[in-house]
């Protein structure tokens, strides 16, 4: 499909065995039509619940996925919760509706091309990933980048995190159903979204703009998740901070993948916390009060003794 077209997509995932959440769906968007309906994982809870309770809850999903597969098309990712070591949900039920994008290499769906490894990414190419990397909100060059996972919403230029349709008590939390987004990419390749919340609110937190606007659950005092642990606000800084001096300066990397990982150290390239800081401050133009001296604390205790001789 070329970049120059406009795309009409209906985004959603996580809901974790959940059919109430996906026939609220497929209720509430009765008579639309989309360019393509993107699950970005979780579709059953068999980590928690075991392989077979996992395959039975597939199995009770699939009608509300193909009535909304008569809306435009399906595509579809595994996320972490779909299976149990090297059980998988797929191993006892074949799921029969929609389009799978695999782990590796790029799959074209009625011309769009489609992947889950961000070093294939090119102008035209959506991103489909479970895990959210935060990395991305700063620096993508695709025409798309939905992810699950993390049950906090997030949106920031091309890149969606969509929260969650139904996040359930495993860890101690009240189960809840979150919500869905409809997303317009315009032939610019300008997005805009349309959230459809249910229990969830969105949140613009002047201090932590630059991590995007979130969506978080109601019943949270703040709208913002960095109000809670600020600590995780400078990591993802910080790790914006060398992915952007990796892709700015000429370094040698032989893997393309290596170098978009999380296991690579800022001093194996001579990067400096110096510099790391200042990009860091670059990255956000509105921040905390304190977040110089936070920010750079953090650099130098993560990353001095690397550079140390």
């Amino acid at each position: 499909m070329p970049a120059d077209e406009s795309l009409r997509i209906l985004c959603m995932g996580d809901n974790h065995g959940n059919t109430s959440s996906l026939k609220r769906v497929v209720e509430e968007t009765e008579g639309e039509e989309f360019d393509f309906i993107i699950h970005v994982g979780d579709i059953t809870n068999a980590w928690f619940d075991g392989i077979s309770e996992g395959a039975t809850q597939l199995e009770a999903t699939e009608p509300h996925f193909e009535t909304l597969e008569d809306r435009g098309e399906l595509v579809y990712i595994w996320g972490n919760r779909d299976g149990r070591g090297p059980e998988h949900v797929t191993d006892l039920y074949s799921f029969e509706v929609g389009t799978y994008v695999p782990p590796e290499g790029t799959t074209t769906i009625a011309g769009q091309s489609f992947t889950q490894e961000t070093y294939l990414v090119e102008e035209d190419t959506i991103l489909l990933n479970h895990y959210l990397d935060t990395r991305l909100l700063d620096f993508f060059a695709g025409r798309a980048y939905f992810s699950g996972h993390v049950h906090v919403g997030r949106y920031k230029n091309n890149c969606l995190n969509s929260a969650f349709l139904y996040r359930d008590d495993s860890h101690g939390a009240t189960g809840i159903e979150g919500g869905y987004f409809v997303v317009e990419i315009d032939s610019d390749g300008t997005m805009q979204i349309e959230p459809r919340l249910w229990n969830l609110k969105k949140g613009i937190c002047a201090n932590h703009i630059c991590r995007g606007v979130q969506f978080v659950p109601e019943f949270w005092k703040s709208d913002c998740k960095f109000d809670y642990d600020p600590e995780e606000y400078y990591g993802e800084v910080a790790e914006s901070a060398f992915y952007a001096l990796l892709e700015e300066g000429d370094f040698d990397v032989e893997d393309e993948h290596k170098k978009r990982s999380h296991l690579l150290e800022p001093a194996d390239f001579g990067i400096t916390p110096t510099q790391l800081i200042e990009r860091g401050q670059k990255i956000c133009s509105s921040t905390p009060r304190d977040f110089d001296t936070r920010f750079s604390s953090l650099i130098e205790e993560r990353y001095s003794s690397a550079n140390s001789p």
